[in-house]
C-alpha cells in the first residue's frame, strides 16, 4: 500500500485496509529509507487511517483541500506504489463524483470516480488536483469491471476522522477492537 505526509508532525495518511492487524507498522519513504510508525487512527466504516512517524517530524507535508469543491472533468495525479512499482503518479480526470461503490459487503458512500489508472498497491496514495496540486482524496480501490475506473475517498468526507485521531490517538486496545468483524475475522480480509 501506499500513504502521504498530512501534516508537520509526522502523520501518514493511507487506506485502512493497508494496516488493517498492525499497531506498528514499517514505513519506507521515496528515497528508500525507513521508519517505525504507529497506527493512531483507524476506521473500518470509512477506511481511512493514520499512521504516526515521529521521524519525519518537521518534513514537508503535502496540502490537504478540505473544500471539498471538486467538479467533474478535473484534471487529476494519482500517486501510489501499484503492483509494487513505488513512486508512480498516474494521469487521468475525476469522471464522477458523490459516487456510492461496493464491494462485498461493504459500501463506500461519497466518493469519486477517476479514469487514472490504480493497481493494488495505489491504495492510500494520494490524488492530487492538477490544477492546485493539493490532495483531494485518496485512492482506495479500482472497479473489477474495468481498469479504466478508480475511486478516491474526499479529504472533505474523512476530515473529521483526521482531526480526532491527531489531537486524541486511540489506544492500541481500541485499534484491535476495529480490526475483526462479527465472525471474528479480519474486517478487509476480503
Amino acid at each position: 500500500g501506499t500513504g502521504f505526509l498530512m501534516n508537520n508532525q509526522g502523520d501518514i495518511l493511507t487506506n485502512a485496509h493497508v494496516v488493517e492487524g498492525a499497531y506498528s507498522v514499517s514505513v519506507l519513504d521515496s528515497k528508500d529509507f525507513e521508519y517505525t510508525g504507529t497506527v493512531i487512527g483507524y476506521s473500518n466504516s470509512i477506511d481511512v487511517a493514520i499512521v504516526r512517524v515521529p521521524d519525519l517530524a518537521g518534513q514537508q507535508p503535502l496540502t490537504l483541500d478540505y473544500s471539498g469543491n471538486v467538479a467533474i472533468a478535473e484534471e487529476v495525479i494519482a500517486l501510489g506504489s501499484p503492483l509494487g512499482l513505488r513512486n508512480t503518479a498516474t494521469l487521468g480526470y475525476i469522471t464522477g463524483v458523490n459516487r456510492t461503490f461496493y464491494i462485498g459487503d461493504r459500501v463506500y458512500n461519497n466518493i469519486l470516480q477517476m479514469s487514472a489508472h490504480i493497481e493494488p498497491g495505489s491504495s492510500g496514495g494520494p490524488l492530487l488536483s492538477l490544477q492546485t496540486g493539493k490532495v483531494i482524496a485518496i485512492n482506495s480501490a479500482k472497479s473489477l469491471l474495468s481498469d479504466l475506473i478508480g475511486f478516491s475517498i474526499p479529504i472533505k468526507e474523512v476530515s473529521s476522522y483526521i482531526n480526532e485521531w491527531i489531537t486524541s490517538p486511540l489506544t492500541e486496545e481500541q485499534l484491535f477492537a476495529l480490526f475483526y468483524n462479527d465472525d471474528g475475522l479480519p474486517y478487509y480480509q476480503s
